[in-house]
């Protein structure tokens, strides 16, 4: 184990690099894998839009829905974790988990990712191979028994390698780390995660060539008058992407109210899918193809509506009826063909002084991807690092802010804090807040506290009191169940008919039977939310999963104690290192 980061500085970079090379590997190899996929079911994986048209219908639908028989099982009963976009189960790890990824998913999310987008579900790579490069830094940190600190470091460096594979873009690669894993950041950890990722780029640059995701078209800024038509794309861009975000929930929803079996729901998504191909095969898979015919000009523009439309409708289904894979690569669709067809119309509405649409689908696909990820300086470099053209900083800038503040006024979520939230865990970033969820509440609950029976008299009470060091009474029933708390100020309230009421006044009279909980896999962070704006000192902590059962009790002052000790240590090992 590393003793400190000073004597330690070249050994952990290196590790960085393993995650890069290892990270930046399996991305190459699960885009093989992808090709290999997608060439069974759908003979042509350079043009599954031509050759979806030349299959009987029934085979195009038939394709997606055995793929999602195919993942059911593992999406609903062996790695449930693996079902959609990943990169939540990443941000859990870094925010609750102290970096930690179960080995095991890995494969798993291989696998169904695989089958998912080779069968033509409307899912993305780039989110699977997020959680693959950051279950490989997590492996690693884990084996090398590195701190809590340096897993999360390293799961970092493992999700920035592999978005630096996928688009061949390394800048792009280390801001996702940043901006979208890491609840909390030391910029002294930034070149650990930029070493990842110009490794896993020039893994990606050995087997693909140094040669952008798209076909790019040259892109000129031809009036500064465009910048306001770029925010009015920005703004509509927001309001896309609270829709998409918003359907996908909606499906979700709709298919556990209407008790689908979670095995069954990737199949029933992916017979939508199927039908919709059938009259829209742009809508099958990761949909590059769509994206680089509206970046060279060559869709129909008739055709560009119905697609933007279909796409929302088929990725919706897909990811929310639990397909494996991401929201990355349909946002960056959904982009291209909303800028399209923002661009068409401001072309005929001002031909002298606007760029060609395609122009307007590059900048389209920047503001949806920071409306959908609430991650604006990752979508920002993403397209930059697609064109190199320092001329689209500016309407890149202005219509991605303008995506992001539409979204953060009218829903205020990004797609990964949503689905989090749905499972109820909030992530709040910074890093105190951090230091608090990583701590249980076990770990500084007394589990020497003072009870009493629901039938102990008031007398009996007031001896207790006096004799007591604890301002509280957690008040059992005769199961040794919890059924309420008494405080001195119950007490304090009988004192003065004290002679008339002790021998007719018992605990259960008295006491509180509102009372605030913890359970035991509870975290301090919880514990804070419970104490803020309440009058109260004590909470009870019980059992998580027999819920009168009390194991303890947490004082305000002991969560005082715990983060005081966090921030002491920090600052400890800080000084060392300086």
């Amino acid at each position: 184990m590393f003793k400190s980061d000073r004597e330690n500085l070249i050994p952990l970079l290196m590790v960085a690099v393993l995650i890069g090379l290892l990270s930046g590997i399996l991305a190459v190899g699960f885009r093989y894998l992808l090709l290999v996929a997608t060439r069974l079911c759908w003979q042509n994986p350079f043009d599954i839009v031509g050759a979806a048209t030349h299959l009987a219908w029934y085979v195009v639908i038939l394709i997606p829905v055995l793929g999602g028989l195919a993942i059911g099982p593992i999406v609903s009963i062996l790695a449930p974790e693996t079902r959609g976009a990943g990169v939540p189960e990443v941000i859990h790890a870094v925010a609750s988990r102290q970096g930690i990824i179960k080995h095991q998913t890995t494969v798993y999310k291989i696998l169904s990712t695989v089958i998912s987008i080779g069968t033509g579900a409307s899912v993305g790579r780039e989110g699977p191979i997020v959680h693959i490069g950051s279950s490989v830094g997590s492996s690693i940190a884990q084996l090398l028994r590195l701190s809590p600190e340096w897993r999360t470091v390293f799961l970092a460096c493992g999700a920035a390698a592999g978005i630096a594979a996928t688009f061949n873009a390394p800048m792009a690669g280390m801001l996702f780390a940043v901006e979208i894993i890491l609840v909390d950041f030391e910029i002294s950890h930034l070149s650990h995660i930029a070493i990842s990722a110009v490794t896993a780029t020039v893994v990606s640059h050995h087997f693909f060539g140094n040669l952008p995701a798209f076909d790019i078209p040259a892109y000129t800024l031809v009036s500064y008058r465009e910048i306001a038509l770029y925010g009015l794309l920005g703004i509509l861009a927001g309001f896309v992407s609270i829709a998409f975000i918003k359907s996908i929930s909606h499906v979700e929803d709709a298919l556990n109210r209407l008790k689908i079996p979670g095995y069954v729901q990737p199949a029933v998504g992916g017979l939508v899918v199927g039908v919709i191909a059938l009259y829209c095969p742009h809508v099958i898979g990761v949909g590059y193809q769509s994206i680089n015919l509206i970046l060279t000009g060559k869709m129909a523009i008739n055709l560009i509506a119905i697609v933007l439309v279909l796409k929302l409708v088929a990725t919706c289904f897909s990811v929310g009826a639990g397909f494996s894979g991401g929201i990355f690569a349909p946002s960056l669709v959904l982009g291209s063909l909303l800028g399209g067809l923002f661009g068409i119309a401001v072309n005929i509405l001002f031909p002298a002084w606007v760029a060609s649409y395609p122009a307007y689908g590059l900048i389209g696909m920047g503001a949806i991807v920071s409306g959908v990820t609430m991650a604006p300086i990752t979508a920002i470099f993403t397209i930059f690092e697609l064109t190199y053209n320092f001329e689209i900083i500016l309407p890149l800038i202005t219509s991605c802010i303008a995506s992001l503040i539409i979204v953060k006024k009218f829903y205020g979520n990004s797609i990964y804090e949503t689905k989090l939230l749905k499972r109820g865990i909030k992530i709040v970033r910074g890093h105190d807040v951090n230091l608090l969820r990583s701590i249980p509440v076990t770990q500084y609950m007394d589990r020497e506290y003072e009870s009493v029976r629901t039938d102990t008299g008031l007398r009996e009470l007031i001896v207790k009191a006096q004799k007591s060091r604890y301002p509280h009474f957690v008040v059992l029933n005769h199961k040794d169940e919890l059924v309420g708390m008494l405080s001195m100020r119950d007490l304090k309230n009988c004192l003065s008919d004290m002679v008339d009421l002790c021998e007719i006044i018992v605990a259960a009279d008295i006491m509180s039977t509102a009372v605030y909980c913890l359970a035991s896999n509870d975290t301090l962070e919880t514990a804070f939310e419970v104490f803020e704006g309440k009058h109260i000192s004590t909470l009870p902590v019980v059992d998580s999963r027999h819920r009168k059962k009390v194991l303890g009790i947490l004082k305000k002052s002991n969560l005082l104690l715990a983060y005081n000790e966090k921030i002491l240590k920090i600052r400890i090992l800080q000084n060392r290192i300086k």
